[in-house]
């Protein structure tokens, strides 16, 4: 649900005005996202006894739905009225009450990418370095476009990751092996690759398997950016044997990678093995979820 509609719903329901419920709820239903994300209280704030009265004297063909909703003895117009409060918070009507990251938000929404960078590194200088502060920057510049500061924050935020839990290290590892490769630094991706794997649990199953298989989907995904072909054939048969024990395969597009890698070096006997792992995972999927699916393997090899 797009931000812009969440901002109009507020301007049109402070006006409190009983009539504009019906444009209200037509907002509402514009899609499955709306229907779940737009707030019913955006019809009631006129109060709800004017409203189930307005709807009631209608001729509306969704009259009974709206009513059902909107008489349910969960709604009051105390709830309604701290709603409002809250938007009216989120909203405020002084430009200057609203935080820089509020900023960077709109100004990327209206394809402003360096007001919107400047904004947002801005808010990071005056926020404490932590993760949860490196990790909202890094994901703004990288939806910007700058790979290249995205990558610098995240080395930021490797360097104070939490050593107490290997996974948390990986993670962020495989977050700057991803923006890496993005930059189509294939050797600092292949070192960051590198040292996420010296972190790694020696265990593939259970709860760290998922860290395993994006891992592992990621070396396939260097393949294509590898110097020569050599260096890539290298990667795609440690990738290979790095799959090995890894259960689940049909989660992560871990094997999506692995094709696009074979396909990529035109390795026929790869590909025929990998598109042979994804027929057997999709039944397995199949068993372990109860949903059989068509096959996307592909069309048979020659």
């Amino acid at each position: 649900m797009a931000p812009d509609l969440t901002l109009a719903g507020f301007l049109v329901a402070q006006h409190r005005q009983v009539e504009d419920l019906w444009l209200h709820w037509d907002a509402k239903n514009i899609s499955f996202d709306t229907a779940l994300g737009y707030h019913l209280y955006h019809l009631l704030t006129a109060g709800i006894t004017a409203a189930t009265e307005t709807v009631r004297a209608s001729s509306h063909p969704d009259r009974e739905r709206i009513l059902g909703d909107i008489t349910s003895a969960r709604h009051t117009d105390a709830a309604v009225q701290e709603w409002l409060g809250r938007q009216r918070t989120r909203f405020p009507s002084n430009p200057a009450d609203e935080g820089l990251k509020s900023w960077a938000h709109h100004a990327a929404r209206l394809g402003e990418r360096e007001a919107s960078r400047l904004f947002m590194t801005e808010w990071a200088a005056g926020e404490p370095r932590t993760g949860d502060t490196l990790n909202t920057l890094q994901f703004q510049l990288a939806q910007l476009g700058y790979l290249a500061e995205a990558v610098e924050v995240q080395k930021q935020a490797v360097a104070i990751s939490d050593s107490s839990w290997s996974g948390a290290r990986v993670s962020k590892l495989l977050t700057l092996a991803r923006l890496q490769r993005r930059t189509d630094d294939y050797a600092g991706a292949r070192q960051t690759l590198q040292e996420a794997q010296r972190s790694l649990p020696p265990d593939k199953q259970g709860f760290d398997e998922g860290i395993w298989r994006h891992f592992v989907k990621e070396c396939f995904l260097l393949v294509p950016i590898a110097p020569d072909d050599s260096t890539a054939h290298r990667l795609l048969a440690a990738s290979e044997q790095d799959l090995h024990g890894i259960p689940r395969l049909w989660m992560d597009g871990v094997l999506d990678a692995a094709i696009a890698a074979a396909e990529h070096l035109c390795d026929k006997p790869a590909l025929h093995r990998y598109r042979t792992q994804q027929q057997a995972a999709a039944r397995e999927r199949d068993q372990e979820v109860g949903q059989p699916r068509q096959s996307t393997s592909g069309p048979a090899l020659s």
